[in-house]
């Protein structure tokens, strides 16, 4: 980092690209394991994402969690249908709707595969506990400023 003394803006900005570099190195580390075991990130991101949420989500609310289109969604859980790891079903009551659910053999699948924020958290543990603290409380002003902002 520079000698110069930053503005916020700059300071800001330099943080946000720090946290998106950790990020990507994250994400890349990760590719590699899911590689392994046939996945892309995204499918990794729907198997996790739908464990998360207890198995089952409609496919309008798996698309809104792991932001993605729902044109990019579709052709993830095609691919994760073809290999057995979920299933969809049509909702009883409104046929517009599609539940997609983790078969047995995506969840023993989805339990080996790396998390994405574990793997991301691995790369913070060279702070201390009270550095962390700090950090923590920090990102989620952050997260709760950013939150307000979006539903003005």
């Amino acid at each position: 980092m520079s000698t110069k003394t930053m503005t916020k803006s700059e300071l800001a900005s330099e943080l946000a690209g720090a946290i998106f570099r950790v990020a990507k190195s994250s994400k890349r580390s990760i590719r590699a394991d899911l590689e392994a075991q046939g996945l892309t990130v995204p499918q990794g991101m729907v198997l996790h994402t739908l464990a998360a949420a207890g198995g089952r989500l409609s496919a309008r609310e798996l698309g809104r969690e792991c932001d993605m289109l729902a044109s990019t969604a579709t052709g993830v859980v095609d691919r994760l249908e073809l290999h057995g790891l979920v299933a969809r079903e049509r909702d009883n009551d409104d046929r517009r709707v599609v539940w997609i659910s983790l078969t047995e053999r995506g969840t023993e699948l989805q339990s080996q595969l790396p998390a994405f924020q574990s793997r991301v958290g691995q790369a913070f543990t060279v702070l201390s506990v009270h550095e962390l603290e700090q950090l923590l409380d920090a990102v989620r002003r952050v997260e709760a400023a950013s939150a307000e902002e979006g539903s003005r």
